[in-house]
């Protein structure tokens, strides 16, 4: 599949008249199945029937270089035509290229006016994003009680990066009454899905016994998961936690690591959706400066990383 003609079709089907096939679950579903030459039709076909969100699948294909070569002027102008569609996700994509400056002019107060737009249609990414932009005042005055409320919406929705920043907060009592409970639950829901953080933050409140009871046993088994996806603190942690262990003890430790599972794994399709999010620190502190099978992450930095 080719990719030459890409921006030219999709600024035509900003006239196309439309449709009554809805097919963008079908070309989900064959972008999940790596059948991209399919995928790039019933995305065209979703797109005629007036459905802005399939431009920004198309324009992930077409960023990543699914099914053909990456072509960053064809995605950004499924990205405009998205967003003239008002779909959301589009409109989160494109104000993180503006923030970062990539296919578009860097443009701060563009793409938070996007991004916040995007937020305020319910889009978890966005509502994310905006979050960081007010956190780091890029594009919106700098309000920290802002980002939380937006941190606090994505984390009600499901978004790991928000769920692990608010624990940070809750758990520091830092700009917001501290909840140690409260920062382990979410630190536990981030764990399941197999998030390094997640799975960090959680171990070492097994280790200190923040919002739960000290349990030396399964800090061990997460440090040990947090190694495995590759956390950079979590095999000291571990090995720390290990001199005040008895070797039953560890053995134990092991065993809870070795049948842990994570509660759900993206699809290609899913990933490519999550992707765009503005980059934030490895560890959940105080933000500075926002997709996985085909896709990078979605956040801003400085300048933000999709």
């Amino acid at each position: 599949m080719r990719f030459t003609h890409v921006t030219a079709l999709l600024l035509g089907l900003l006239l196309a008249s439309p449709a009554d096939a809805e097919p963008l679950a079908d070309a989900l579903k064959a972008i999940d199945d790596q059948d991209y030459a399919k995928a790039s039709e019933l995305l065209r076909k979703a797109f005629e029937a007036g459905d802005g969100d399939a431009a920004f699948y198309m324009g992930r294909m077409v960023e990543l270089g699914l099914g053909g070569q990456p072509d960053m002027n064809a995605a950004v102008a499924a990205y405009v035509a998205g967003t003239a569609k008002g779909s959301a996700v589009a409109k989160n994509r494109l104000g993180l290229l503006h923030l970062e400056g990539q296919g578009v002019l860097q443009d701060f107060e563009r793409g938070a006016e996007l991004i916040c737009g995007a937020a305020a249609q319910g889009e978890v990414n966005a509502l994310f994003n905006c979050g960081v932009i007010h956190d780091e005042g890029r594009g919106r005055p700098k309000d920290r009680q802002q980002a939380l409320e937006y941190y606090r919406k994505a984390a009600d929705l499901g978004h790991v990066g928000a769920r692990n920043l608010l624990a940070a907060a809750l758990a520091d009592g830092k700009d917001v009454a501290a909840d140690p409970r409260k920062a382990f639950e979410l630190w536990q829901q981030t764990a399941a899905q197999g998030n390094p953080v997640g799975l960090f933050k959680l171990a070492e409140a097994y280790r200190k016994g923040l919002g739960v009871a000290a349990d030396p046993v399964r800090a061990h088994a997460y440090f040990n998961l947090a190694a495995a996806r590759q956390h950079p603190e979590a095999a000291i942690g571990r090995a720390e936690v290990e001199k005040a262990l008895t070797p039953e003890q560890v053995t134990e430790a092991q065993r809870i690591a070795r049948a842990w599972r994570p509660t759900e794994a993206a699809s290609p399709a899913g990933a490519l959706a999550k992707a765009p999010a503005i980059a934030k620190p490895p560890q959940p502190v105080a933000p500075k400066a926002a997709p996985a099978a085909a896709a990078p992450a979605q956040k801003p930095t400085t300048p933000p990383k999709p």
